[in-house]
């Protein structure tokens, strides 16, 4: 099982020595339960560059990414990143179906963010948000294609998951981040491989946080016209952080690490209710702790 919200960190850091990614995802609500959801995709220069390179020698993309026959032996397609970064509109028509039913395109926007990541901004639309489901499915086609090709799977119902109720002017966001947030996080596979090095688990997740830097991942939901109540965690304004979290300083947080490693001695010892009070406490990480907040809107 993978966590969600740290889904982009477990998927496209297979490969790459070097940070890749920054995504957030606002949903946007009106009291009559229409309304958008905004998704943002930016990569990293230095990642693009590289795959840049990785294209201009013969076959290289190929033979690393296995589009013949064998390709998840032969690792990931690295060639999707760089269709992910730049994507049509036709592709990303089909992507509306991974929030929910009834959710269609509307728009998109190529360009920058303000340190010069280059990536897209799309925008969806819904009529009923009861409707609209945001879980591991809900991420670009290409990504999905890109997960298969390293030989892994995204099931809907495992890692953390975002749903809503709407009965009169009262939103229910029913979410299970905090719940599900450590599921995976750090597998046995990695624990082993720490200790073939002579490290412990900390001290790997220590090293890795070089690569994450810069990487940074949001969840959000927006009230429309305004929020007259909520009973939820982190509010600003007319905004609530259900996620958010600078990746490579979660790494380098010293409460994750002691947490890995008494994992790593009894696994047994760390319960989902441990680890989700640890993360709680993280400095770079924002994260609602209730499983449903509700918000009277205006």
């Amino acid at each position: 099982m993978r966590p969600f919200f740290v889904f982009w960190l477990a998927t496209f850091t297979l490969c790459f020595s070097t940070s890749c990614l920054r995504t957030s995802t606002v949903v946007r609500v009106k009291k009559d339960g229409t309304g958008s959801i905004i998704a943002r995709y930016y990569f990293s220069p230095e990642m693009l560059a590289m795959l840049d390179q990785l294209g201009q020698l013969d076959g290289a993309l190929g033979q690393l990414g296995g589009a013949a026959e064998g390709a998840a032996a032969a690792g990931p397609d690295l060639g999707l990143i760089r269709e992910l970064a730049k994507p049509d509109e036709e592709s990303l028509k089909a992507d509306a179906v991974g929030f929910g039913e009834g959710v269609r395109y509307a728009s998109h926007e190529p360009g920058k963010d303000d340190d010069g990541w280059v990536g897209y901004t799309v925008a969806y639309e819904f009529d009923d948000i009861r409707k609209v489901r945001i879980d591991q499915t809900s991420i670009p086609g290409k990504a999905k294609e890109f997960v298969a090709s390293a030989g892994e799977e995204l099931k809907k119902d495992e890692g953390g998951s975002v749903s809503f109720t709407l009965e009169g002017d009262l939103l229910t966001v029913k979410s299970t981040f905090a719940k599900k947030g450590m599921d995976g996080f750090v597998d046995q596979k990695q624990l082993d491989q720490a200790k073939e090095m002579g490290m412990t688990p900390s001290d790997a997740i220590k090293m890795s946080a070089g690569m994450m830097q810069g990487m940074r991942i949001g969840y959000f939901v927006r009230a429309e016209d305004g929020i007259a109540e909520t009973n939820a965690d982190h509010v600003t304004g007319d905004l609530i952080i259900l996620s958010d979290a600078d990746l490579g300083k979660v790494l380098l947080d010293p409460d994750l690490g002691a947490l890995i490693d008494k994992a790593a001695a009894d696994p047994k010892a760390v319960t989902p209710e441990a680890a989700k009070e640890m993360m709680l406490k993280l400095e770079a990480m924002t994260i609602e702790s209730k499983d449903e907040i509700t918000v009277k809107l205006k």
